[in-house]
């Protein structure tokens, strides 16, 4: 993983949306095997692929090679669940998260969501805006199990702020993001996914919404609060206004990185 820092982050991403202006809006289209993001918007975000950019190193990047997991990142939103294992081989590269599936011993849910744990904060959590977060990234991989269904499921992106009460989701503000490029189909190769965070705007950008049950009925108030004390940041697994069929998942994370535009 690599790192933007000040007009360069401007460059790319300028041309960027430019690149998938020329080329159309549609999801099925590689842009420099990138994929953008079509909202009808002047500055939709992106998500990125590493090798297709002049990505700098990231400010901070967690890559579990040495037993640590800052933020602690799961599926489970606790990282001491027994599914979760730590691999000390086979990751993007060297050590990653495994959630095993070993009988009933898996993760079940409608919809993955990779996240930090309630609660903690980090260099993943806080104020977004001060510290001019650009991007944040994840290497992502799907084992299965077999039949496990992959498709028509895009990453997104879930900035939550607790208001104060992280056991209490009733007065929270989530904003989120919809990619379009999909999660990773059960082949165990390891997918790479770099997304930029809009965290200077001040208004809620254009490609971005909050979540429904959760709002306060004003968009850009809600944005501000969640961009400015981000409790929890979540790697969702779908559009996370939709729900899907119960499904058994095998899956490992990597490389979980954050850009400060410094």
């Amino acid at each position: 993983m690599r790192k933007i820092l000040g007009t360069t982050t401007m460059v790319v991403l300028t041309a960027l949306s430019i690149l998938l202006i020329g080329l159309g809006c549609s999801g099925d289209n590689p842009v420099s095997q990138a994929d953008g993001v079509c909202s009808g918007t002047d500055t939709p975000s992106v998500i990125m692929d590493k090798s297709s950019t002049n990505l700098e190193e990231p400010t901070f990047v967690e890559t579990f090679d040495k037993h640590s997991n800052v933020g602690g990142w799961s599926f489970f939103g606790n990282p001491d669940n027994r599914i979760e294992v730590y691999e000390p081989h086979d990751g993007n590269p060297g050590a990653f998260i495994h959630a095993t599936c070993d009988g009933w011993s898996c993760l079940d849910t409608y919809a993955p969501q990779l996240r930090t744990q309630v609660g903690v904060s980090s260099i993943f959590t806080g104020d977004y805006r001060a510290r001019k977060v650009a991007m944040v990234g994840v290497d992502l991989v799907t084992f299965g199990p077999e039949l496990v269904t992959t498709e028509g499921r895009p990453l997104s992106l879930l900035l939550r702020n607790d208001n104060g009460t992280p056991t209490d989701w009733t007065d929270d503000v989530v904003a989120y993001w919809i990619g379009n490029k999909n999660i990773p189909h059960e082949s165990g190769q390891f997918k790479e996914f770099v997304i930029e965070i809009p965290s200077q705007s001040t208004t809620l950008p254009k490609g971005w919404g909050i979540m429904s049950g959760y709002s306060t009925g004003d968009d850009d108030a809600d944005w501000n609060k969640a961009i400015t004390d981000v409790s929890q940041i979540t790697f969702f697994y779908g559009n996370p206004e939709m729900f899907f069929m119960f499904q058994q998942w095998e899956l490992g994370f990597d490389n979980v990185a954050i850009w400060l535009d410094e």
